[in-house]
């Protein structure tokens, strides 16, 4: 499954951001599903916060979560699509591909672990207008 209503950082529905959204989704795929959405942000600090509110907020629900930056996995200040990738299943997946494109975009897997520092986004507590201002700063 594939998620990109967000067509850009000023008009993000934020119910689709929630917890209860990440259960939605995850009991709409089969026991091997995957759900990748594209989100824009940065990895780390302010401009961040709806990221990592995002990140966690999904790996309450799914087993494995990953984060793709589309430009620069190493400058977490850099505002730029990210995909994150969901996966239903615990199997532990595999980043390499024969094919020298797709391998390029795998090899943006980020691997630092993001900071467990924003609350968990819920239909009742969902401050990502809050959270977005930041990235037009």
């Amino acid at each position: 499954m594939y998620g990109d209503a967000f067509k850009s950082f000023h008009a993000l529905p934020h119910h689709l951001t929630t917890k209860e959204a990440a259960e939605r989704i995850h009991s709409a795929l089969s026991s091997d599903g995957v759900y990748v959405v594209n989100l824009i942000s940065a990895t780390g600090g302010d401009k961040g916060k709806f990221l990592r509110a995002e990140y966690w907020t999904f790996k309450s629900v799914f087993p494995q979560v990953y984060l793709f930056p589309v430009l620069d996995k190493n400058n977490p200040n850099l505002v730029q699509n990210i995909m994150m990738v969901a996966l239903k299943s615990k199997q532990q997946p595999s980043f390499q591909n024969n094919n020298p494109e797709l391998q390029k975009f795998l090899d943006h897997l980020l691997t630092t672990e993001l900071p467990n520092d924003m609350p968990i986004l819920t239909d009742e507590y969902a401050p990502v207008d809050n959270y977005i201002m930041e990235l037009a700063k």
